[in-house]
């Protein structure tokens, strides 16, 4: 019987290697894959970041 904490584990964990669409995945590409989805992201956060701290114009008159 398995533990509760390897349980959770094999929950958390994607196998490498998965299948899609009925073929194999090989390690490398899937490892590849998974920094591809952190990055895109980052670089959105970046860019959202760089707005921000520009300095704003307005268009109203005071």
């Amino acid at each position: 019987m398995r533990t509760w904490k390897q349980f959770l584990k094999s929950l958390a964990d994607k196998p490498r290697g998965f299948n899609a669409d009925g073929r194999m995945v090989g390690v490398g590409l899937a490892t590849a894959q998974d920094q591809a989805r952190q990055r895109a992201t980052a670089e959105v956060e970046d860019f959202l970041r760089g707005r921000a701290a520009e300095p704003r114009r307005t268009t109203t008159s005071s």
